[in-house]
């Protein structure tokens, strides 16, 4: 990497940046992930760490941008906050993300370097393990890790419900470094000593992504009949009049109205996130107004709302209704956004609260992911982004859900790719975990999952819509669910080895 130019680091990197953009929906071209970091993989082999981190940095700064320019959009014109500031965040959190590309480069270039370990050993681990580390660090960022570039790709992804997400990134990962040893064996000839560890490899890769495929063509020949019957409405309420006092009647209405019309004889019918803009608990009149409507159809009715904490604090919570009225129960949520819902470190650093959008004062619920029973079945409910860590769908399920419920308020995102990316995520909830996902979006997209992942029905985006369909509550247990990431360990583990193997070859 000596001899590369500076035009050639930045032009690979771009390359790299831009494929890992239209890999991600909404464009969603699948088949572009296989070679997606190859051109970026022609930057570290026999260069300087320098050179490398710098190809990782350009290469996360472009995809990262592309993929998360719509933060913007959420802190300025919905989250309050200047649009100079609203650009610096998005920069930070940019930087941020990208240095964990730069990570991956640096660190296959010095096992390299150092061990001499091939890429096609270390690049799968290495990305894999730094996307499991992203999921958690600093609360935790999963967004559009590389295998939700596949949620298209129905076949393939069957093996989430075994091996999890992270398992798919490794395959994926895999296939480029191969694609990278092919091309440098036949095309630059390489020493003919790296010729039986890559083919060993890529046969290896080759009779797992097989496996994979057979498994998963076998597993969608399996149907999920629904035996039970989902009315989601999608109110399509404005973000800058949502929490206006003057269009809090006119929302209630909304709903209401919508409900009357499309929800008797129903088993549920699904509210999104804070559909009800207000502490419901505060606002009698409006709570009998609502809690009438479950007896009077003969269904149950689930809705997102506000309930109080301690002080002037409240909880992003969910509610519950039984066919009689009855409260069934109340999820409130766990994992908050940061700098959306709540400020961290804000007792150490006062300064932080310019950064947090308007409305940003939530606490977390205390009762864990707990389903909500309900005559039906246990209820499983994730509120917003709490999808996007497939730790909480597991626990929920884990603890009883038999269905889940995900209710999200997406207009934050306006008319981005952002509503796009975060559909896609619930794909992958419904095949790691073998449940139906009932998606209700306030301005879309409010979408029925089956437990493999095909999408039965769905709304469009900034329109109010009334989405019918059928699911069935289920209690099987996968793989996946049962252990968790043990993948992660397993490559953490092979990675180990694969260094102390090359330390024992170095000093005897």
């Amino acid at each position: 990497m000596k001899g590369h130019s500076i035009s050639r680091i930045i032009s690979l990197s771009l390359i790299s940046g831009a494929l890992l953009i239209l890999i991600q929906p909404p464009l969603s071209l699948f088949f572009l992930a296989y070679f997606a970091l190859v051109p970026l993989f022609f930057l570290l082999k026999k260069g300087n760490l320098f050179i490398s981190f710098m190809a990782g940095m350009i290469t996360g700064i472009v995809s990262y941008t592309g993929l998360l320019y719509w933060v913007v959009v959420a802190m300025n014109r919905y989250g309050g906050i200047d649009i100079t500031l609203s650009f610096a965040i998005l920069l930070l959190l940019v930087f941020y993300l990208s240095l964990y590309t730069a990570c991956f480069t640096v660190c296959v270039t010095y096992l390299y370097e150092r061990f001499s370990i091939p890429l096609f050993l270390s690049a799968p681990c290495v990305w894999v393990l730094l996307e499991y580390l992203r999921g958690f660090a600093l609360t935790g960022f999963p967004w559009s890790l590389l295998a939700y570039s596949q949620h298209n790709n129905l076949p393939f992804i069957q093996v989430a419900s075994v091996a999890g997400p992270y398992f798919i990134s490794y395959m994926i990962v895999a296939f480029n470094t191969i694609i990278f040893a092919v091309i440098e064996m036949h095309f630059y000839k390489k020493a003919s000593r790296v010729y039986f560890p890559a083919y060993l490899y890529i046969i290896v890769i080759t009779i797992c992504f097989i496996a994979s495929l057979i498994f998963g063509i076998t597993n969608l020949h399996k149907k999920d009949e629904g035996t039970l019957n989902a009315t989601i409405i999608q109110g399509n309420i404005a973000q800058d009049i949502k929490w206006d006092e003057a269009s809090k009647i006119k929302t209630v209405r909304t709903y209401y109205m919508k409900t009357l019309e499309t929800g008797r004889n129903t088993d549920l019918v699904i509210w999104p996130e804070t559909a009800m803009p207000f502490v419901f608990e505060d606002e009698p009149y409006v709570k009998n107004y609502v809690t009438a409507l479950p007896a009077l159809l003969n269904t149950r009715l689930l809705f997102g709302t506000l309930s109080k904490g301690s002080g002037k604090r409240f909880y992003n919570a969910t509610y519950v209704y039984e066919r009689d009225g009855s409260l069934a129960g109340i999820y409130r949520k766990v994992h908050l956004v940061p700098f959306g819902e709540y400020t961290p470190l804000i007792e150490y650093f006062p300064f932080l609260q310019t950064l947090t959008a308007a409305g940003g004062d939530f606490i977390s619920g205390e009762e864990g992911h707990a389903p909500v029973t309900t005559g039906i079945g246990p209820i499983g409910i994730l509120i917003c982004y709490e999808g996007i860590f497939p730790y909480i769908t597991n626990e929920t399920v884990k603890k009883g859900a038999r269905v889940l419920i995900n209710i999200t308020n997406d207009a934050w995102f306006g008319k981005t790719s952002a509503p796009f990316q975060h559909l896609a995520f619930y794909v992958f909830r419904a095949v790691e975990t073998d449940r139906f996902i009932l998606r209700a979006a306030n301005t879309g997209i409010s979408a029925i999952i089956d437990p493999k992942g095909r999408i039965q029905a769905h709304t469009d985006i900034f329109k109010d819509a009334v989405l019918k369909g059928k699911f069935t509550m289920k209690d099987t247990t996968t793989f996946y669910v049962r252990y968790g990431d043990y993948f992660i360990l397993l490559i953490g583990i092979m990675l180990v080895l694969v260094i102390l193997v090359r330390l024992s070859r170095i000093y005897h």
